[in-house]
């Protein structure tokens, strides 16, 4: 028996309806979990930048054990002074892109800090950026001098598979390691070439080679490393101003 179209219309948009409610309610019954399935993606990069952890697997309550017994975390605002936040805002819930679209003089800076009892040993920084096809998202952390890096990760992005997607690759981040962003008092971050530096470059610390068949999102990784390393400069200039003094009081005594 053949059907009206008025009878296709009702049913398809019945069908319509149905499944649009069932896709709510589960978007809203899975909100919470995909919430902490983020925080604990966030943090896990964190403790791995920073070398509290490596590949390994881990679960969600070991992440969150190990950063907050490791990570603290504050702000601050582009003239690199630390600022308090508002009551029931946390470092954490900061969009670090979502505050370069605001004034400059609104804007806040997260920082986490590995401390090993006193003393921090570890400045780590979101880093987020456009390679070839996608934004880029991963974490830069410098050593106690701010200078060397002692790792990075790439954890979010939709670059070319097998080329560009290679920035999330052990093999490509392990290359950043021991590479310094300053160069004397010039703030210079890391060049990626298309071959291995030369052993004899002046510039062989501030370089890394890129990856085959990648050169765009290459160029992506340079300008946000320097983008946002430039973010926090004023405040990471205070801090080696600091331990330059203290340094010197040292050897005083």
């Amino acid at each position: 028996m053949r059907r009206s179209n008025l009878y296709t219309f009702f049913f398809i948009t019945v069908v319509t309806i149905i499944c649009a409610g069932l896709l709510s309610t589960a978007a809203y019954l899975l909100k919470e979990k995909q919430q902490v399935n983020v925080e604990v993606d966030m943090k896990k990069n964190i403790l791995k930048a920073v070398k509290l952890i490596g590949n390994e697997k881990i679960s969600q309550q070991e992440v969150l054990d190990s950063y907050n017994n490791n990570i603290e975390s504050y702000v601050v605002d582009n003239l690199g002074e630390i600022i308090e936040l508002s009551d029931g805002i946390s470092v954490e819930d900061i969009d670090p892109e979502k505050e370069d679209t605001k004034p400059l003089n609104e804007r806040m800076y997260p920082i986490y800090v590995k401390r090993e009892g006193s003393k921090i040993s570890a400045y780590c920084i979101p880093i987020i950026g456009k390679g070839l096809w996608s934004t880029m998202y991963g974490y830069l952390a410098l050593e106690p001098n701010l200078n060397t890096i002692m790792g990075i990760t790439f954890y979010k992005q939709g670059e070319t598979p097998g080329l560009g997607s290679e920035v999330e690759s052990e093999g490509f981040q392990s290359k950043f390691v021991g590479k310094e962003v300053w160069k004397s008092d010039d703030l210079v971050s890391i060049k990626i070439l298309k071959l291995e530096p030369a052993s004899d470059s002046p510039n062989i610390k501030h370089e890394i080679a890129g990856i085959s068949g990648a050169t765009k999102t290459c160029e992506g990784v340079m300008d946000l490393l320097l983008k946002d390393l430039l973010k926090y400069e004023k405040y990471f200039r205070k801090i080696r101003n600091e331990n330059v003094i203290e340094e010197v009081v040292t050897d005083v005594k």
